[in-house]
């Protein structure tokens, strides 16, 4: 029985790793029909494809809104030392824009996914030029780091091994993560954040029944 539900969980864990796949496809569908500029996405994507007009829309208000709300965080924080943790980051490029289109300085990024995830990532940055220009010259400002959110003791070290500030004004994101998650362990997560840093603010966008 035990290993039958180890087989189940690891099952389970493959299904959300994948909707990274289908989501960045999905939003290179909405950057090629014109709804958003994104040099970077193209890179993370082996085969496009083409969505239906509702998704791309769909995809569209998904990666505004984020984008809206992490533009507002850095203008309002704009002569401070930020940090922005991304969980459940997935291939999202959020943060290569921000270096390699706005050129934002003085920003801890952090992008937390499954360790296969964020090797994967790494992969593709290291295989690119283009991606690794921008990544390369950040060094211990730009941290990937693998680790599953249900483990939040891991989490916690890790995050203290990137020199992460907690006094420091900080971002969290997750976008369409947490629905993926447990809720025990996505109010372990959010109880540690709003107990641990004190000057933080945290962006989710979920799906919703």
């Amino acid at each position: 029985l035990l290993q039958r539900g180890n087989s189940w969980k690891m099952s389970c864990d493959a299904q959300v790793q994948g909707t990274n796949d289908n989501s960045i496809v999905s939003k290179l569908s909405m950057v090629n029909a014109g709804y958003f500029c994104d040099p970077y996405l193209k890179l993370f994507v082996t085969k496009s494809s083409r969505r239906a007009p509702i998704i791309n829309r769909g995809y569209y208000i998904r990666v505004k809104a984020v984008d809206h709300l992490l533009s507002a965080f850095l203008q309002c924080f704009s002569n401070q030392h930020v940090q922005v943790i991304s969980l459940g980051a997935g291939f999202d490029t959020s943060f290569l824009r921000l270096i390699g289109l706005h050129g934002v300085q003085d920003c801890h990024l952090i992008e937390v996914d499954f360790p296969a995830v964020i090797d994967r990532k790494l992969a593709h940055i290291k295989s690119n030029s283009m991606l690794d220009n921008i990544v390369h010259p950040l060094g211990s400002s730009y941290n990937l780091i693998g680790c599953d959110l249900r483990r939040l003791g891991e989490l916690q070290m890790k995050l203290a091994e990137c020199g992460i500030d907690s006094n420091s004004p900080t971002l969290f994101i997750a976008e369409c993560v947490l629905t993926y998650v447990d809720v025990e362990s996505v109010n372990k997560l959010i109880g540690w954040v709003s107990m641990s840093f004190l000057n933080s603010a945290f962006c989710t966008y979920e799906q919703w029944r």
